[in-house]
C-alpha cells in the first residue's frame, strides 16, 4: 500500500553531536511549479497572533517579559539541547547508566541561534567548557556554542529563520545538471576544471527557453520563465567522447539523469561538496560577490548564491523563488479578519451580479473550491440548481450540514444560503473524536479520501484547511509509483523549523530539497510540511508526506504540540509534553471498518512516541 522511497541519510556531525538523522530525510515530492516569496500572513488579526502565532509572540516562547540578561549562542549547525547535564547512551548499548540512561535530546539550536541562558558554566568531565542551562529548559554544552556574539561562526552564520512569514528562507532552483556546490568560493582554476562548459568548446548550446524547467504542470496563472543561455540539458558532439562523457554533460532528453544520490557526492572532488541534479531545490542565506571582482564593473563581477549551510553556487545556476500561494486555510473560533473582502468571485459575466457574501468559514464542515466553481441557487420547487456566478480558487465556505442530489451531483448549503456543487472542491469529513480525550486535547483529523485536514480541540474543531497526500498507483501496476500515506494513529514525534529532505526513487529519480519549512514528523520520516514547489492543495501530489501550503504548515507548526521555545531549531516531544495526536484515515476503509458517529471505537491503536500503544 505504501512504498517509502530509499533515502539516503546524513549521519557524520549529526550522530556525533547526537541529532537524530532520520529527521533530515523524508518523503519525496512534486516536480518543480510555482513557488514564492514570503508575504504577510494572511487573515490573521492581533488577538489572532497572540492566541494562534506563538512563533511571532515572544510572551509564548520562553523569554521573560523586559528580559535583558545573556544569550547562548549555537556554533554548530546541529547544537544538541540535552534534558540533563549528560550525554545519553548509544542505542544498543549494554552499559549500566541510570543517570545516562534517564537522559534525553530535547531539541536543538542551529548555528547562529541564540537563546535566554543562565551565565553560569557547570563543568563536568563530560563536558569539560561547561553545561549552560536554559532559561526555556533543557542543557547545552559548552563545547558547542559561546555567550559572546561576535565569535567568528557565529557572526559568519547564515541569517535567522524568519519566524514571522510563511517560508523562514528564501529558496533557489538549481537549472541545470551538474550544477557543483562549492565549500568555499572557487579559484579560476578550480572552476575551469569543474565547470566545463565554461569553456567555448563545452558550452551549451540551447536555452533555456526551449527547455524550460516550469513548462509542465504549471499552476493555473503561473508565468512562463525564460533565462538566456542555459540548459538543462547539453548537447553532446564529438568534442566529448561519448564513454567518458560525465552524466551532467550528457542529453538525458528532458528526463531525469540516472544517477543515485551516493553518484553525486562521489562526484565530489576537492572543493566541491557534490553536484546538483536540475530540479534540487537549494536554501538560500544571501549573494556574495567574488572579492577578487569587486573592483570591476558590475557588469563584469562574479556573483555566487550562498547556502544556509554556507556552500556556493554560481549564480547564473540557481533562479530564486519569488513568489509562495497565497493559500491558507481557515480558523473556526475566530471572526473574519478585519478588512477582509465581504465578496467573492471573479468580475460578473453578462447578467449574473455578484452576491454580497463572506468568503471566510465560521461554520462546519467548511468547503473549498479547488477548480472553476460557482454560486448555485435552489429552485423555488427544489428540482433544479440554476449556476451562478464564479467563486475564486481557494475560498473557503462554510457549510450547513444540508445536502441536495439533483441531477447526478451533490451540493452542499452554505452558511450564506447558496448551494456549492461537490465537484467543485473539497469538503472536510473528519473522523468522530477518540474516546480517550482529555478535555480540550488538541488532535488532527486527516482525511486521505477528501484531502483534507481538520485541527481540533477537543470536540471542538478549530482549523481547517486541503493538503496533499501520497499520490497513488490507482492501476496498482507499478508498485514504485504507490506512495499512498499510511493510515493510522500517530503523534508528532519532533518538530524542525526546517530541515533537509534528500533520497533516491526508482520512479522519479534523485531529489534534494534543502530546509523543507515547518517539519512536524509523525510516523518515521513521514511528516505534515510545507510545500513552496507547488500549489495543488486539495489533490494528492507527494510521495508519502502530507504537503501542505507555507502559511498553513506554519499555523499547525505554531498550535502543535511539542511547542518550540524561542531560539531552538528542533524539539522532540517528550513524556512531560507529548506531541499532538496525528490520525490519518481513508473514507472507503472507515466504512469497511465501521466507523460511524455511532461507533468511533473502529480504529486501530496507534502508538505514542516511546512506542506505547494508546
Amino acid at each position: 500500500m505504501f512504498s517509502r522511497p530509499v533515502a539516503r541519510r546524513r549521519l557524520a556531525i549529526l550522530f556525533a553531536l547526537g541529532v537524530d538523522a532520520a529527521a533530515l530525510v523524508a518523503c519525496s515530492h512534486a516536480p518543480p511549479n510555482e513557488s514564492q516569496k514570503n508575504p504577510e500572513p494572511a487573515g490573521l488579526t492581533d488577538a489572532a497572533v497572540a492566541q494562534k502565532d506563538p512563533l511571532a509572540a515572544d510572551a509564548a516562547t520562553g523569554t521573560p517579559e523586559g528580559y535583558n540578561g545573556p544569550y547562548l549562542y549555537a556554533l554548530f549547525m546541529q547544537t544538541p539541547i540535552m534534558s540533563d547535564m549528560e550525554w545519553p547512551l548509544p542505542d544498543g548499548s549494554h552499559i549500566q547508566d541510570p543517570a545516562r540512561a534517564a537522559v534525553k535530546r530535547i531539541g536543538y539550536l542551529r548555528r547562529g541561534g541564540r537563546v535566554p541562558v543562565s551565565p553560569e558554566a557547570h563543568r563536568k568531565a563530560n563536558c569539560l567548557d561547561g553545561w549552560y542551562e536554559l532559561l526555556s529548559g533543557g542543557f547545552v554544552c559548552g563545547k558547542y556554542a559561546t555567550l559572546d556574539a561576535n565569535h567568528p561562526r557565529v557572526k559568519l552564520a547564515p541569517h535567522l529563520p524568519y519566524m514571522d512569514q510563511a517560508l523562514p528562507y528564501e529558496y533557489g532552483y538549481n537549472l541545470t545538471n551538474g550544477t557543483p556546490l562549492y565549500r568555499t568560493l572557487p579559484s579560476r582554476k578550480d572552476r575551469a576544471e569543474f565547470e566545463p562548459w565554461l569553456s567555448a568548446r563545452a558550452r551549451p548550446k540551447r536555452g533555456i527557453e526551449t527547455d524550460n524547467p516550469y513548462a509542465t504542470d504549471l499552476d493555473a496563472g503561473a508565468a512562463a520563465v525564460t533565462f538566456s543561455d542555459l540548459s538543462g540539458s547539453v548537447n553532446t558532439t564529438d568534442d566529448f567522447d561519448a564513454g567518458a562523457t560525465p552524466w551532467y554533460l550528457r542529453d538525458w532528453d528532458g528526463g531525469k539523469p540516472q544517477v543515485t544520490l551516493d553518484d553525486l557526492n562521489e562526484d565530489a572532488q576537492g572543493p566541491i561538496v557534490r553536484r546538483m541534479v536540475r530540479g534540487f531545490y537549494l536554501a538560500l542565506d544571501k549573494t556574495e560577490i567574488d572579492p577578487r571582482d569587486k573592483h570591476k564593473p558590475e557588469w563584469q563581477q562574479t556573483k555566487w548564491w550562498k547556502n544556509t549551510s554556507g556552500f556556493f553556487a554560481p549564480f547564473d545556476r540557481v533562479v530564486e523563488n519569488k513568489n509562495v500561494s497565497d493559500f491558507h486555510g481557515v480558523w473556526l473560533d475566530e471572526p473574519p479578519p478585519a478588512g477582509a473582502p465581504t465578496t467573492i468571485g471573479n468580475p460578473p459575466r453578462g447578467d449574473a451580479g455578484t452576491e454580497p457574501i463572506t468568503p471566510y468559514a465560521t461554520t462546519f464542515p467548511v468547503g473549498f473550491i479547488l477548480w472553476n466553481g460557482h454560486q448555485y441557487t435552489l429552485s423555488d420547487d427544489g428540482k433544479h440548481m440554476t449556476r451562478g456566478v464564479e467563486v475564486a480558487r481557494f475560498t473557503s465556505v462554510g457549510l450547513t450540514g444540508k445536502t441536495m442530489v439533483i441531477g447526478g451531483n451533490t451540493f452542499w448549503e452554505t452558511q450564506n444560503g447558496w448551494w456549492m456543487r461537490n465537484g467543485d472542491g473539497r469538503v472536510t469529513h473528519p473522523l468522530p473524536p477518540p474516546k480517550d480525550l482529555a478535555p480540550n486535547e488538541k488532535w488532527i483529523d486527516v482525511n486521505l479520501t477528501s484531502q483534507t485536514l481538520v485541527a481540533f480541540e477537543g470536540e471542538k474543531p478549530v482549523f481547517a484547511t486541503v493538503i496533499s497526500s501520497g499520490k497513488k498507483d490507482r492501476k496498482n501496476e507499478d508498485k514504485t509509483k504507490n506512495h499512498e500515506t499510511r493510515q493510522g494513529i500517530f503523534r508528532i514525534r519532533e518538530k524542525h523549523i526546517a530541515a533537509t529532505m534528500d533520497g533516491d526513487v526508482a520512479s522519479d529519480g534523485p531529489y534534494s530539497i534543502e530546509d523543507v519549512p515547518w517539519i512536524m514528523y509523525f510516523n518515521g520520516s513521514i511528516a505534515l510540511h510545507g510545500a513552496f514547489w507547488h500549489s495543488q492543495f486539495g489533490n494528492m501530489k507527494s510521495h508519502g508526506c502530507i504537503n501542505m501550503s507555507p502559511l498553513d504548515a506554519r499555523a499547525m507548526f505554531a498550535w502543535t504540540d511539542p511547542p518550540l521555545p524561542e531560539g531552538w531549531h528542533g524539539v522532540w516531544a517528550t513524556p512531560e509534553h507529548p506531541g499532538t495526536r496525528v490520525i490519518v484515515h481513508d473514507e472507503e476503509d472507515d466504512k469497511r471498518n465501521g466507523c460511524t458517529p455511532e461507533n468511533p471505537g473502529c480504529r486501530k491503536p496507534g502508538v505514542d512516541n516511546e512506542g506505547r500503544p494508546f
